[in-house]
């Protein structure tokens, strides 16, 4: 994902920019449906709910949200509907919505555990490798490109500076 956007916003540039935390869900929905396959349509219901409820929780107090310049496109995706309340943080808004957003990324791995217990497969085993690759190493890599040169100080992914010495 970059931090610049084209001139004209497409749906194409909107996958492009979260080809991996598609390729997650649809991962995931795989892992879930080997365990029973309505998991699978209710694990991706719960992936579109968690991203909504997370463009209304967390978008809002994000300045690349008002300004339009969302690189995961949701500013376009919400149509800018969601509005900040007073008294509220990027910082306190980011952890709850990252917490509630993290179901998708943790039930798949639990489902192929119980699953590798219960019925080890390789087809489960490789999946589940596949999946946590996307989900716990290039989805955090590719997103830290997104933290240079973001203005939003109180982020709690943005680095600690260092303190001056008195």
């Amino acid at each position: 994902m970059s931090t610049l956007r084209p001139a004209k916003i497409t749906i194409w540039y909107i996958l492009r920019e979260n080809a991996l935390q598609l390729i997650m869900y649809v991962l995931g929905a795989a892992l879930m449906g080997l365990a029973w396959w309505p998991l699978a349509i209710l694990y991706l219901a719960l992936a579109a709910a968690t991203n909504i409820f997370y463009m209304y929780w967390v978008c809002p107090y994000c300045g690349h949200y008002a300004l339009g310049a969302c690189a995961a496109g949701f500013d376009l995706l919400s149509g800018r509907r969601f509005r900040a309340r007073l008294g509220r943080t990027f910082r306190g808004q980011f952890r709850l919505g990252t917490v509630v957003v993290g179901l998708g990324w943790f039930l798949p791995p639990l489902a192929a555990l119980v699953l590798l217990i219960v019925r080890f497969s390789w087809v489960i085993l490789v999946l589940l490798a596949v999946f946590c690759v996307v989900a716990f190493w290039l989805l955090p890599e590719v997103s830290k490109k997104h933290c240079d040169g973001c203005e939003t100080v109180d982020c709690p992914r943005r680095p600690k500076e260092p303190r001056a010495r008195d």
